[in-house]
């Protein structure tokens, strides 16, 4: 998005628990309550819209699986505590978490014992080894996210937790049933984007979501990637290269609308 034709500037950061936030083992996927995911977001993305070389021009925010997931949560939130967010020309979700796909699925066993951990022991970490054969279709990029050191796999109950409960609302949401948190209004233009053989993430969930949501004058774009897995930017076969020319070509359109430049803020 960065580089030519688009020269996007875009903007990332590791969530907290994640990444480089990580400084000593007990901080591993301690990213806090569902409220202070979302408020982490909105810190972000009023620090990019406030940078000089931002002010005024067009917003975009993208999510990928998990952060695909927040990043929805983020702009459909009733809470007053986001209502100063900044205007957005678009909200950009790849796979975004709204159901797991059957095939990765925990038991609710394991489920209920979860919830039950995070409420008694909500800082006690788990390790949950995913399984990396749906990431990629490249082997490559398999390994090099098995090899990734801040792919630690390793989540807080009270993370996991609030993990599952936000992909439980918009679950719920997605088959039109009401949660207070949450409106079915995207307050911009909307871009979906799964590949139909995501075996991580359910492909079917976010159709659904996709059907029941609102944009602004019904711009809204639900891109498929025919038998695609999870990672579209990182799928070989020159499926990547299209995913990225897709999401580069939406930008500049919607842009346009807005200014003649853009930034992304990305999670």
């Amino acid at each position: 998005m960065a580089a030519p034709p688009y020269s996007i500037a875009v903007y990332a950061f590791d969530q907290r628990g994640w990444g480089r936030s990580v400084k000593k083992q007990s901080d591993k996927g301690l990213t806090g309550p569902t409220s202070l995911v979302l408020a982490d977001i909105h810190e972000f993305v009023r620090h990019v819209a406030s940078l000089p070389d931002t002010q005024a021009k067009p917003l975009f925010v993208m999510g990928h699986s998990m952060g695909g997931g927040e990043a929805l949560h983020y702009a459909l939130s009733t809470s007053s505590a986001l209502a100063d967010r900044p205007p957005l020309a678009g909200l950009l979700l790849e796979a975004p978490f709204i159901e797991l796909d059957p095939a990765s699925e925990p038991w609710s066993i394991t489920v209920y014992a979860g919830k039950l951990a995070a409420k008694l022991l909500p800082h006690a970490q788990m390790k949950q080894k995913l399984d990396p054969t749906y990431m990629s279709r490249s082997a490559r990029v398999r390994q090099e996210w098995v090899d990734d050191p801040l792919c630690h796999d390793t989540g807080t109950f009270a993370g996991l937790d609030g993990m599952l409960q936000r992909s439980a609302d918009l679950s719920r949401l997605s088959r039109a049933q009401k949660v207070s948190s949450l409106s079915t209004s995207v307050p911009c233009p909307l871009w979906f984007s799964h590949g139909t053989s995501d075996h991580v993430i359910s492909y079917p969930s976010s159709k659904r979501l996709f059907a029941v949501l609102k944009a602004p004058k019904d711009d809204k774009t639900f891109k498929a990637y025919a038998d695609a897995y999870h990672k579209l930017h990182a799928e070989p076969d020159g499926v990547g290269e299209q995913f990225a020319k897709d999401v580069g070509e939406w930008i500049i359109a919607h842009a346009a609308k807005d200014g003649d430049a853009a930034q992304v803020g990305a999670q």
